[in-house]
């Protein structure tokens, strides 16, 4: 028998992973895994992703232009320059507030870059940026 799983939630935090492939998961909406050893996360095809929890690991880039959903990245204690910041921040999406005004934020605390990085380019699409 084959059988196919639908998952909203993943939570694999505090393991020693150093891969993660959740791109078959394109319903998941909240994904926790942080404090791993991941040095990249591909999440441009969990479209309906609004919660990410990635702090902890040894990620320099990430990109969220499909994640048009999105509403909290938690994204902290990571290797991301000045640079790779910037870049995270615009592919950002700029919809409203989306759940009954929610606020958009995103911690970024703990990165190399997190001093020189230009967090108003997030601000300017109304995300709190928490650094």
């Amino acid at each position: 028998m084959n059988f196919q799983f639908i998952v909203f939630e993943f939570t694999c935090w505090n393991n020693q992973l150093t891969s993660l492939d959740v791109s078959k998961n394109t319903n998941l909406v909240n994904l926790v895994c942080a404090e791993n050893q991941l040095t990249s996360l591909d999440v441009s095809k969990n479209i309906s992703l609004s919660c990410l929890d990635c702090w902890d690991n040894q990620l320099t880039s990430l990109n969220m232009n499909n994640n048009t959903t999105l509403i909290y990245v938690n994204c902290y204690s990571n290797q991301f320059t000045a640079d790779a910041l910037d870049a995270l921040f615009g592919s950002l999406h700029s919809n409203p507030n989306i759940i009954g005004g929610i606020e958009k934020y995103i911690s970024i605390h703990d990165n190399p870059g997190t001093a020189t990085c230009h967090p108003n380019i997030a601000t300017e699409k109304r995300w709190k940026v928490i650094d």
